[in-house]
């Protein structure tokens, strides 16, 4: 069965241990995400091409 208490001292234990990003993480993050999206709509763009030409 579900251990629930267990659980939540779990995710206490990780919320005492996580930090908030610093403002230079936080863009690369948002950098690295944002590349990530493009390249897979383009992948997707140029498979829908071919697709169509198929």
């Amino acid at each position: 069965m579900f251990d629930i208490v267990g659980w939540i001292r779990q995710a206490m234990r990780v919320m005492n241990v996580a930090t908030r990003p610093r403002q230079k993480e936080f863009e690369r993050i948002i950098k690295i995400t944002g590349i990530g999206m493009v390249a897979v709509g383009l992948i997707g763009v140029i498979l829908s091409f071919l697709v169509n030409l198929v």
